[in-house]
Order: structure tokens, then sequence, then C-alpha cells
């Protein structure tokens, strides 16, 4: 078969889909990558979890259509971006610094992030790019989008009348991810977006961080230790946790890893109390 024959085919079988899949009520799945054509009938539209599409193989969430986030709601996801961006950003140093000066043993760490800093550094350029993308993502949604009332999926009026079917046009066409149910405009939640604030707004345990804390029930993938104080857990892996003493060099090389890889980078998840575990 040629590859011609073979998009064509593809082709059909993604119309054949919408096709099925226009009117009926039911919802579709459709692979984000903007060079790709693939689309599937979920069992259940409205749940969360990991799609790999079977002919581009991106991996993407079923609801947001954005990377893949392990344990975190879709509506997390924005607010812990910025977290760990804020902290290897400035609150890695003045938190290090801190402790240093509190406890001899932090001393050794503070020496290995400044021998980091270029490192750190080139990290720290990609974090930003993908913070300032999520904040005029943010905004964007603020302004245009609103909750779809069944499925909770970002939706956008594009004009007309206020009937709107979750995934396509409501007379057809434009066809995207969708659970496929009726509802109208005004009754769907408006976007709350996550807004650009400064760190100790974002963090407020993080000045206090409840460093006693020992998560008896876990413990580091890189030292195999108990975890002690702030947890570091990858939400973009299904299991990868670090604890405060590894955190620094080892998500600097799964960052390394992913860019090797061509794949984007990691957000982790700075767990600082029982409550937010």
């Amino acid at each position: 078969v040629s590859p011609a024959q073979r998009d064509e085919f593809i082709e059909y079988q993604v119309q054949k889909t919408f096709e099925n899949y226009a009117g009926s009520g039911k919802g579709v799945i459709k692979c984000p990558n903007t060079n790709c054509k693939w689309a599937f009938e979920p069992e259940n539209p409205r749940e969360q979890f990991c799609v790999v599409c079977r002919l581009c193989h991106h991996e993407f969430c079923s609801l947001c259509n954005d990377q893949y986030h392990y344990r975190t709601d879709c509506q997390q996801l924005a607010e812990i971006t910025q977290q760990w961006y804020f902290w290897c950003n400035t609150e890695r140093g003045h938190y290090l610094e801190r402790k240093a000066r509190e406890d001899a043993t932090y001393a050794a760490r503070l020496k290995e992030f400044q021998r980091q800093q270029r490192e750190n550094r080139t990290r720290n350029a990609g974090l930003q790019k993908r913070y300032h993308g999520l904040l005029a993502d943010e905004k964007y949604k603020e302004k245009n989008c609103r909750l779809c009332p069944h499925c909770n999926r970002v939706v956008q009026h594009m004009g007309g009348c206020s009937s709107m079917v979750c995934g396509q046009d409501f007379h057809g066409g434009n066809n995207q991810s969708g659970c496929g149910q009726n509802f109208t405009w005004e009754s769907a939640k408006k976007y709350v977006p996550t807004t650009d604030r400064n760190p100790e707004d974002v963090m407020p345990d993080f000045h206090n961080p409840r460093n006693k804390l020992v998560v008896h029930d876990v413990t580091c993938d890189a030292c195999h230790k108990t975890v002690r104080g702030i947890r570091f857990d990858c939400i973009h892996c299904p299991l990868l946790t670090y604890c405060e003493d590894c955190e620094q060099k080892h998500t600097l090389l799964h960052s390394n890893q992913n860019e090797q890889a061509g794949s984007r980078q990691h957000v982790f998840r700075l767990i600082m109390t029982p409550d937010t575990a």
C-alpha cells in the first residue's frame, strides 16, 4: 500500500468516525497533533485517561489534550506548572540559602545548586517559555471559553445561537474532542484562569514547610530512602518521586533526558504537607 493510499484510507476512517458521532450524542477524542487525523470513540468521553495516538504516537490527556498528567486534574495543571517554574527559577535557591543558615547539612546542597547554575539556567529558559505560554493561554480561555456542563472540557462559542454541542459546531462540522452532549452557552460555567502571581501567593506553605514530615509509605526513586520534608512528584510519569536531598540533581537529569528524547519538559508537584499528598 502506497503512503498516499494509506493516508486516503485514514482520512476515510476518521470521516466515518465523525459522521457516526455527529448528532448522536456520542463522544469522540481526536489527536491534537495538527499533522495527524486520528480519532476514536471512547467508552466514556467524560473520563480522564492517557491517550496514545495509534498513528503518530503522540501522548495526551483525554480531556484537555495537553501532555498527560498523572494524579492531577486538568484544572490543577496550570497552578502546579506555576509552582514548579517558581521553584526552579528563584525559590530553590532562596530555600537552600535560608536552610543552610539554620542547618549545616544544607550547605552541601547549596554548593551543588550553585555549581549547577549554568545547567539550571538552560532548563529555566525552557520553563519560562512554557510558563509564559501558559499565562497567555489562560488569559485567552478566560475571555473566550467556558466549561462543558457534562464533561468539564474547555469549550468556545464561535458565534450564532447559544445552543452548543461539546466537540463540534451545533449544526455539524469543526469536529474536535468532546463528549457530544447538548447544552447552552449560558448554562456553562465561566473558565476561571490561573493568573500571574507572586511565589508566596502560589506556594502558601513554602516559607514554613513541615520539614520534619516523614511520608513512611513513600521512598525516593534516587536514594531509595523514606521521603522526609518536601516531596517532588513528577506529574507526567506514572511513578517518579524524589526527596529534598535528590531533587536538584535528578530533576535536572530527568529534564536533560526528556530534551534529548525530543520530549517536553516534565513538571514536578511540590508536596509540602500531608493534606496535599
